[in-house]
């Protein structure tokens, strides 16, 4: 992914669940429903009325909320013309898991940048390994810190 083309998401949530850890709410579940359409690209109005049967939302609120997931690189879009005159269309920039790799990867850079070997020793403090393979992950991940310096 080039740089230009890098999803934006700024904060990471520690009390949200899954994709809300980086989303708000609403742009969650648009994001979920857009993942989750077997056909693409979608519409604003296809999005609105999945997420209008377990939520009171505006259309306005959820083609607001797409424009801005396109502002953050989540989305793609282009205008299509139809009977009712120009709309937009839009699909997901990155798909799901690619997503949900790249935000780990923030994070983790975030927290590496910020507090070096601490993170690989709470990494491999929070593993299921032997002992050996800890002390072989400790020090594969404080050599990749190392040279991240």
């Amino acid at each position: 992914m080039t740089e230009d083309k890098k999803p934006g998401f700024s904060q990471y949530n520690m009390g949200g669940k899954a994709l809300e850890a980086f989303l708000g709410p609403l742009e969650a579940n648009v994001m979920e429903s857009i993942w989750g359409s077997r056909k693409t690209p979608v519409t604003v109005r296809e999005i609105y009325e999945v997420l209008k049967k377990t939520r009171g939302l505006a259309y306005t609120t959820v083609m607001s909320t797409m424009d801005r997931l396109f502002e953050k690189k989540l989305l793609d879009r282009k205008i299509e013309k139809g009977r009712g005159g120009l709309y937009y269309v839009y699909w997901p920039s990155l798909e799901k898991q690619s997503f949900q790799k790249s935000a780990v990867r923030e994070v983790l850079s975030s927290l590496i940048d910020n507090f070096g070997e601490v993170v690989a020793n709470c990494l491999v403090d929070e593993t299921s390994l032997s002992e050996e393979e800890r002390i072989a992950l400790k020090d594969q991940l404080n050599r990749n810190i190392s040279k991240k310096k």
